[in-house]
């Protein structure tokens, strides 16, 4: 008898486990759920507009240290007024470390800043230092249209400011060689160019090379 229960209890666990292999094999698959999506939010500015009002109002505080840490912060944030705060830091700045500073910086800037007019201030500046520093910035542009200001200080009373300007001249000189060589090699290549046009044109007008 015991065999026997044995066997009908193994029939009987062995046709439940067929029928459920038979219906999930029936089953149509279930679709991949899509995992959630995230909210996508906009991430907040580092310094909302108060803030940027209370470090402009600190590129003018007494302290020096923080005058300067205020520039920097609005020159890394690409403040539409730190430029014009350099330039007046680089004319008026009682500190002559931060003008010095101001001047370096300013040369540094991005391309497509108009570094001229501010390095231009501190070749009027009373320390020889900092004009030598604006001279060596401006060479370092390379933009003659500095020229005029930088011509005055051949005339200067320090000849190491006078070496200096003229080092300077030389530079935009160079400048303007390697502009007009480039120019010059612009327009030969764009001379070939039209001669091999016109020859390529001429040879498919001639009437022999219509004849079959």
């Amino acid at each position: 008898m015991k065999w026997l229960l044995a066997a009908a209890l193994i029939g009987g666990s062995s046709l439940y486990l067929y029928t459920r292999y038979r219906e999930q094999i029936a089953a149509p698959p279930q679709p991949i759920q899509e995992p959630p999506q995230l909210a996508q939010t906009q991430p907040q500015p580092f310094l909302s507009a108060d803030d940027l009002r209370r470090v402009k109002k600190s590129a003018e505080d007494p302290d020096s240290g923080v005058r300067w840490s205020a520039l920097q912060l609005l020159f890394a944030f690409r403040d539409p007024d730190s430029v014009k705060l350099l330039e007046k830091a680089i004319a008026e700045d009682p500190d002559p470390d931060l003008r010095m500073k101001a001047i370096r910086m300013l040369k540094d800037a991005p391309a497509g800043v108009n570094r001229v007019p501010g390095l231009v201030r501190g070749l009027s500046d009373t320390d020889p230092d900092i004009r030598i520093a604006s001279l060596k910035a401006l060479a370092s542009v390379g933009d003659p249209a500095a020229t005029p200001w930088v011509v005055e200080l051949i005339k200067d009373p320090e000849s190491a400011v006078r070496i200096q300007a003229l080092k300077t001249l030389g530079q935009f000189q160079d400048e303007r060689k390697k502009e007009f060589e480039a120019l010059a090699y612009q327009l030969r290549k764009q001379y070939e160019e039209a001669i091999r046009k016109s020859k390529h044109q001429n040879k498919k007008e001639e009437p022999w090379n219509n004849l079959e």
